[in-house]
C-alpha cells in the first residue's frame, strides 16, 4: 500500500528537540522527540510525498496511521469531510430561535437590528408550537431547544411566559425534552429571577456588557420611550445588569459577553477584576467570560469597520485576558469553545436541517443575524400549506436554496484549505454575502492562533509566541483554478 501525508497535518516546534504533530482531520496530537523530530515533521507537511511504509519502524508507522498523519494514497479526505458535514446537518439538535420583539429599551450605537414595534402575539403561540413539534418530528430527535431572542426579548415578557408554558406542555405530551436559553441586555428582568429560570427551564443566559459603568452606560443608553420612571435615581443599564448577574450565577450558567472595540478596550481587563470581585467566577454556577470583537455583522452595520480591532489586536487582547484570569475563570473563544481545535462535528443552527429562526413579524429565517432584513426570510409562521411543513417553502425565497445547498467542501478556497476540518468555512452568512473581508479574517485567525492552541495542548512551556502558519501551510495543493481571494 502507498501512503501519503495527510493534507491536514500541522507541526509546531517545542522547546529543545521536540515537535507537536497535529492532524486537523482526526484531532490527533503526537509529540515527536529526538534530533530527527523537526525533519520528520517537515516531511509530513508535504502531501505530495509517497511512502511504501518500510521507511518507518513498524511502531511509528502504526502511530502515524492511527493518528491520520499518514493516509492511503487513494483516500479522499475532502470527500470524508463532506460526508461528516452533511451528517452533522441532518443530526443537529432542533433549535428554534424566537424573536419575541424587534424593539429594545437600549440604544447601542453598533446595533445591526432594525428596531420596530413588531412583536409576536399570544394568538400566534399555537402556530409556534406546531412549528416546533413538526421540526422535532422531522429530526427524529426527541429534544427541543428554544432560544429567546430580540431586540430585547423580555420586552415581550407576556409572550415568553405563555409560549414557554405551551411549548413545555406540548413537549411533555410527546416525550420531548425541553430546554431554553436567553440572550438579553439584563435591564428588564422580572423580580422573581430564580423562579423565572426554573419555570422556563433556562439552562443558559447571555448578558452583554460594553465595559465598566462609564463606557457601558454611555454606549447602552435607555431609549426615550423606555426610560425608567424616577429619573437619575433609577439604576442605570449597567447597574441593572450587574445586579441581575449577581442573582443568575446562583442558579444558571451565565455567559458574560464583553463587546470590545477600539473605544472600550481599556476596560477589558478591569472588567475581569470587577467580575472577580463580585465572585461571578467562583459562584454556584461559575460565569463564562466571552470576549467578542465588535464588527460589521450585517450589511447595515458596515459603519463599524473603522472601530473594529484587527484580528491581531483582538487576539492580543484575548491573550491578555487568558493571562489575567490565570485559569480562575473560563474564557471561551467562539472559534474553539472547547479550548482545543477538535475537528468539527456540529453545525451552527443556520445550517441545521430542522432548526429555524422566527422573526417578530412571523417571518422564518435561517440565520438570527438576518432577522428583519428584507428579502432574507425563507418562510412564514402563517403559511399553513403542506409545502411549509415539508420544508419546500425554503426553496421559494431569494436565498433559501443557497442555505439548503451550502457546503464548504465545495467552495474553491475552503476545499483547498488545510483548516477545513476545524473551520468548515466559518460563518456561512459571510459566504452568502460574499464578504471577502470577513472570510479572509477567518483564515488569519487560524494562521495566527492554531500554533498557540497546538503548543498549549502539547504542554510546551513557552509556546510559539510570535509564530503563525503561512499561507503556504494553509494551502498545500495546486489551486491554479481558484479565482476567489485567499482567506
Amino acid at each position: 500500500m502507498v501512503f501519503v501525508p495527510s493534507r491536514y497535518n500541522f507541526v509546531v516546534q517545542g522547546d529543545g528537540p521536540s515537535a507537536a504533530l497535529f492532524n486537523a482531520f482526526s484531532g490527533g496530537l503526537m509529540i515527536l522527540e529526538g534530533r530527527d523530530a523537526g525533519e520528520l515533521g517537515a516531511v509530513l507537511l508535504q502531501p505530495g510525498l509517497k511512502f511504501a511504509g518500510d521507511e518507518f519502524s513498524p511502531d511509528l508507522l502504526a502511530r502515524l496511521r492511527a493518528g491520520g498523519y499518514l493516509v492511503p494514497e487513494s483516500r479522499d479526505e475532502v470527500a470524508e469531510i463532506r460526508e461528516r458535514f452533511w451528517r452533522a446537518r441532518g443530526e443537529a439538535p432542533v433549535v428554534i430561535t424566537v424573536t419575541t420583539t424587534m424593539d429594545c429599551n437600549l440604544a447601542c450605537y453598533y446595533c445591526y437590528e432594525e428596531r420596530s414595534a413588531s412583536r409576536l402575539k399570544t394568538g400566534e403561540i399555537d402556530k409556534l408550537v406546531t412549528l416546533a413539534l413538526e421540526s422535532v418530528a422531522a429530526s427524529r430527535r426527541p429534544a427541543l431547544h428554544i432560544d429567546w431572542y430580540g431586540g430585547e426579548p423580555l420586552l415581550n415578557l407576556e409572550f415568553i411566559e405563555k409560549a414557554s408554558m405551551a411549548l413545555q406542555a406540548a413537549c411533555a405530551s410527546k416525550g420531548i425534552a425541553f430546554v431554553s436559553s436567553i440572550i438579553s441586555n439584563g435591564s428588564l428582568w422580572p423580580d422573581d429571577v430564580e423562579s423565572f429560570i426554573a419555570r422556563h427551564r433556562v439552562r443558559q443566559v447571555q448578558i452583554s456588557f460594553d465595559g465598566l459603568k462609564a463606557h457601558h452606560d454611555k454606549r447602552r443608553r435607555y431609549r426615550r420611550l423606555h426610560r425608567p420612571t424616577g429619573g437619575s435615581a433609577q439604576p442605570s443599564s449597567f447597574d441593572r445588569a450587574v445586579a441581575l448577574v449577581d442573582r443568575l450565577v446562583t442558579c444558571v450558567r451565565v455567559d458574560l459577553r464583553f463587546n470590545v472595540d477600539r473605544e472600550n478596550l481599556e476596560d477589558l481587563l478591569p472588567f475581569l477584576d470587577f467580575a472577580r470581585s463580585r465572585h461571578w467566577f467562583d459562584a454556584d454556577f461559575p460565569a463564562v467570560f466571552q470576549p467578542a470583537r465588535l464588527a460589521a455583522y450585517s450589511q447595515s452595520s458596515s459603519f463599524m469597520r473603522p472601530l473594529e480591532l484587527t484580528i491581531a489586536e483582538f487576539d492580543d487582547a484575548r491573550a491578555q485576558v487568558r493571562k489575567n484570569t490565570g485559569g480562575i475563570a473560563a474564557v471561551e473563544e467562539s472559534e474553539v469553545p472547547d479550548g482545543f481545535p477538535y475537528p468539527k462535528t456540529t453545525v451552527c443552527a443556520a445550517l441545521a436541517d430542522h432548526s429555524a429562526v422566527l422573526g417578530a413579524d412571523g417571518s422564518i429565517y435561517r440565520c438570527g443575524l438576518q432577522v428583519g432584513e428584507q428579502g432574507r426570510a425563507v418562510g412564514n409562521l402563517h403559511d399553513n400549506s403542506p409545502s411549509r411543513r415539508k420544508g419546500a417553502s425554503v426553496l421559494n425565497s431569494k436565498d433559501g436554496e443557497w442555505w439548503q445547498s451550502f457546503d464548504p467542501t465545495q467552495q474553491p478556497t475552503c476545499s483547498s484549505c488545510s483548516f477545513l476540518p476545524i473551520c468548515w468555512g466559518g460563518c456561512p452568512k459571510k459566504h452568502l454575502e460574499q464578504d471577502q473581508h470577513s472570510l479572509r479574517e477567518q483564515g488569519r485567525y487560524w494562521r495566527s492562533n492554531l500554533p498557540r492552541l497546538i503548543a498549549q495542548a502539547a504542554g510546551f512551556a513557552s509556546g510559539p509566541r510570535d509564530t503563525e502558519f503561512s499561507e503556504a501551510v494553509q494551502f498545500r495543493i495546486s489551486t491554479d483554478s481558484v479565482d476567489e481571494p485567499r482567506c
